[in-house]
């Protein structure tokens, strides 16, 4: 176990306190994931990645500088890449996909937090932000899209959900494009955080948290003109700008004693 990483420690104390039992998977030449875990029908195949702030920006903090950080409001590449990578290791393990597979992303930045946890979600679901004019107060305003382009649910099937934890938070994202969602309703899973909150779907995010959302596919979503037509008409709208936002932050180590020492001979 002391081989674990500490956020693959946190996976294996959670999934153990639902009464699960987690196997961790052994080292191999070929990448394989962290964890098997059994004790709920078809079990499960986990894997943990992590994602911590660059090492400009550590190095920048640690010299006394003002470290600078940009966030992707939405989709973000990493994500992508990330996923890809954990498809192959969860395939080394379970060729025939018996058991669900999920996605761990366990968000250790320090900087912008809530913008690196909005990412992650946006990365799973394609998310984008429109840019749209309301006649009735006569202002621009903005919205998420969900599906403004294919994002890491829509792309792979496999992964029936996705555990996004951040800090002391920790939050379910469910793929319905996965065919075995329906039964990963039933799961010790998905029924622990349903009794806490729902967890996140498309669904949920269209119909309860005010997202739009692209229901055609079809459509060329490489082409933001056509992303813009498509929810005009969708969404009787007068004016949309599909956009790409981010969440600009800075961030400095302040020595108190100093600064209070100044205070107290100003």
């Amino acid at each position: 176990m002391s081989t674990l990483h500490p956020e693959e420690l946190e996976a294996l104390a959670f999934l153990e306190r639902l009464g699960l039992i987690v196997v961790p998977v052994p080292t191999a030449k070929s990448k394989t994931p962290e964890f098997l875990v059994n004790g709920d029908t078809r079990g499960y195949a986990v894997e943990v990645k992590a994602r911590r702030d660059t090492d400009g920006w550590e190095r920048a903090l640690r010299g006394g500088e003002v470290a600078y950080q940009k966030r992707a409001m939405g989709y973000a590449r990493w994500c992508e890449d990330v996923a890809h990578n954990a498809l192959k290791q969860l395939k080394s393990v379970d060729l025939e996909h018996t058991r669900w597979w999920v996605l761990w992303l366990s968000i250790g930045c320090r900087a912008g937090i809530d913008a690196m946890f909005n990412q992650a979600v946006g990365s799973l679901f394609g998310v984008r932000q429109v840019v749209y004019y309301d006649p009735d107060s006569d202002k621009h305003l903005m919205r998420d899209c969900l599906f403004a382009k294919p994002g890491v649910f829509e792309r792979h099937h496999q992964f029936v959900s996705a555990v996004v934890t951040v800090g002391q938070g920790i939050t379910l994202c469910v793929n319905e494009f996965a065919e075995d969602y329906g039964s990963f309703q039933d799961s010790v899973l998905y029924r622990w955080f349903a009794r806490i909150h729902p967890p996140i779907t498309a669904k949920d995010l269209a119909e309860n948290r005010g997202f739009f959302q692209i229901k055609d596919l079809s459509i060329d979503r490489s082409n933001e003109g056509v992303i813009s037509s498509y929810l005009m008409r969708e969404y009787s709208l007068k004016k949309a700008v599909v956009l790409d936002m981010a969440v600009h932050s800075a961030s400095q180590l302040i020595d108190r004693k100093e600064v209070q020492r100044k205070e107290d001979s100003a």
